[in-house]
């Protein structure tokens, strides 16, 4: 019994050694293209109903890696090692209905009360990413790193509007924001990911699932 204890300790210490040796899901050389869908984003007007939530794509290119725990050679006949730098870029788009009452305001002694309004609002983002990758067991990505890039907003107002001093934030903003995330393949191509960030004006969802495939 001891016997079979101690090569089932030896087999598992191995597999791991050899885990924690290389790294395959992402690296050097590595494309990589997610297709998610997430929950509501946190910026935007306070009264809204989503009529599209966000749909993201995002491509993920592997930079320098292979540079934690290091063997003098992998199968490959050269070093192996865990870690990888990526950069890439993400696109986003979601559609909300805002609405709200115009709070009027006092102009010459009288209170003008502006009613009503109600628009369409088309979301879209554009950013880069930069992001740190690590392999802690074997088919699983886990990621972190930062975006930047922009917001744009398009709002088509569905009834007559005057200028108000509500939450109408209108125009393109800046976007900036940290990430997270983890993607796990079922072969050398498909694969499911899981992402979190913390919208701080950026416009990308707060969560987020979707596919993966790996081209390279």
């Amino acid at each position: 019994m001891n016997k079979v204890l101690f090569f089932i300790f030896l087999f598992l210490f191995t597999t791991l050694g050899e885990a924690f040796a290389q790294q395959e899901t992402f690296q050097k050389g590595s494309m990589v293209m997610d297709l998610s869908i997430g929950t509501p984003t946190s910026s935007g007007a306070q009264n809204r109903n989503v009529i599209v939530p966000p749909v993201t794509m995002t491509l993920d290119f592997g930079g320098p890696s292979g540079f934690l725990h290091k063997k003098s050679k992998s199968k490959k006949g050269g070093k192996g090692g865990k870690g990888a730098f990526g950069f890439g870029a993400v696109f986003s788009f979601y559609e909300d209905d805002c609405w709200g009452w115009d709070d009027g305001h006092y102009y010459d002694g009288y209170y003008d009360y502006y009613g009503w309004y109600d628009a369409n609002v088309y979301n879209a983002v554009a950013a880069f990413r930069f992001s740190f990758h690590y392999e802690p067991v074997k088919h699983m990505d886990v990621y972190f790193g930062l975006l930047t890039g922009g917001r744009f907003r398009i709002w088509d107002y569905n009834e007559e509007y005057y200028p108000h001093q509500g939450d109408d934030p209108k125009g393109h903003t800046f976007s900036f924001g940290p990430f997270t995330g983890m993607r796990y393949y079922f072969g050398k191509v498909f694969g499911v990911k899981a992402e979190f960030s913390i919208d701080t004006g950026s416009g990308l969802p707060n969560a987020s699932t979707g596919i993966v495939l790996k081209f390279k």
